[in-house]
């Protein structure tokens, strides 16, 4: 920890606990809300597609936040789009409509797209090319970290109190951390990613994104892969966890075990890369992620679980590192913030298309069924796409 106060500034130290922090009631929240749709009589395909909501419209907040980003309102952005988050999350807790469910669940998506985008830019900027692996590694480390305890925090508090009541903690602990890192944020604006020219642009300065190195490409490519498979395990297994006799306790630990790996991993992948370079490590990783998500839903046995949500987050924590860091070293200042929009769009996409696509196969085949064949379809979708994609960054 000595180490690490030596490298990163205050303003990263802040950065870094305000992501933990605002993971653990976001991702505690999120991981309730399919329970209690479901005992609000909501049908699985209506449960999928309302969810897909947060992903849509965190990937629209990313490319405006990417093409209007400034460093000067980074107060103001952070306080906008935590109250909108925040509000949408109680409300949720308060209503029985599907309907109802689905605006506030996108009302808190454009809220968290807003959040995550600015905090990685700014945790990015001013960085020399090769600390990019690092820096990110800690990042997606520590908010790791935080989806570690949402799921096991809330699965607890779910159970003991019920869904409605969990949601409502962690909407509380999402408040309070807004709060604070508003305030310790205040004298930390880094100057660095501000443009001398700004005042001469148009607001929305889309060519940002015309500029974006290929590896953004790949990094978005894959983020879709990764939670596609992410969205249905959030989503779904908890319902199916359920009708195969775990308690919700249970299932929050299985998916706290999957994060944590994939949270201790990020700190230590750049390493890995000096040893064996990433280009390498891709292909196997993608097989291993693969194949470990679909046998969670084949193996009813629960002991036998953690030895298939473990590499599961471990390759998706190498994956992660690997593809953000090429694309944010190939990356300059003025197109860090569309770089880093581009590659939470890839993440949100899989969002979207993860709990819809889910729910709606499920309700056709079964849950047991989707979550064998779903993982297994979009990696011979996405893989030859992001490989492809990753040559011609290197050529």
């Amino acid at each position: 920890m000595a180490e690490a106060r030596r490298r990163f500034s205050y303003t990263e130290l802040v950065l870094f606990g305000l992501i933990f922090a605002l993971s653990v009631g976001e991702g505690g929240a999120r991981f309730l809300s399919p329970v209690y749709l479901e005992g609000q009589g909501a049908a699985i395909g209506s449960i999928g597609l309302a969810l897909s909501g947060f992903g849509a419209a965190a990937l629209a907040a990313r490319f405006l936040i990417g093409s209007t980003f400034q460093a000067s309102a980074i107060r103001l952005t952070i306080a906008i789009s935590a109250a909108a988050s925040a509000a949408s999350l109680y409300l949720i807790t308060t209503t029985s409509s599907i309907l109802a469910f689905s605006v506030l669940i996108a009302i808190h998506g454009l809220g968290w797209g807003v959040l995550a985008t600015v905090l990685l830019t700014l945790i990015i900027a001013g960085k020399e090319k090769g600390s990019a692996a690092v820096i990110i590694g800690f990042y997606v480390g520590v908010e790791g970290l935080g989806r570690t305890g949402s799921p096991i925090l809330a699965g607890i508090l779910g159970g003991a109190y019920g869904p409605s009541t969990g949601m409502r903690i962690h909407t509380a602990l999402f408040v309070v951390t807004a709060i604070a890192g508003i305030a310790l944020l205040r004298d930390a604006r880094p100057a660095e990613t501000e443009d001398p020219d700004r005042a001469t642009r148009p607001r929305i300065d889309l060519a940002r994104f015309r500029h974006v190195p290929l590896a953004a490409w790949v990094a978005a490519l894959t983020g879709f892969y990764l939670n596609t498979t992410n969205a249905v395990l959030n989503t779904f297994f908890p319902l199916l966890g359920l009708t195969l006799g775990f308690s919700l306790g249970q299932i929050g630990w299985l998916a706290g075990a999957r994060s944590a790996v994939a949270a201790l991993i990020r700190f230590v992948a750049h390493k890995a890369f000096d040893v064996i370079p990433f280009r390498i490590l891709f292909v196997p990783l993608y097989v291993i992620n693969a194949a470990s998500a679909s046998l969670i839903g084949a193996i009813a046995v629960y002991p036998v679980q953690f030895f298939l949500w473990v590499p599961n987050g471990a390759s998706r924590g190498v994956l992660r590192v690997g593809s953000m860091a090429k694309a944010m070293e190939d990356s300059d200042d003025q197109s860090a913030s569309a770089t880093a929009a581009l590659i939470g769009a890839g993440y949100d996409v899989g969002r979207i298309v993860g709990p819809a696509t889910g729910g709606l196969v499920a309700a056709a085949v079964g849950l047991d069924t989707m979550f064998v064949a779903m993982p297994l379809f979009f990696l011979a979708v996405i893989l030859p796409m992001a490989l492809a994609t990753q040559r011609r960054s290197h050529a």
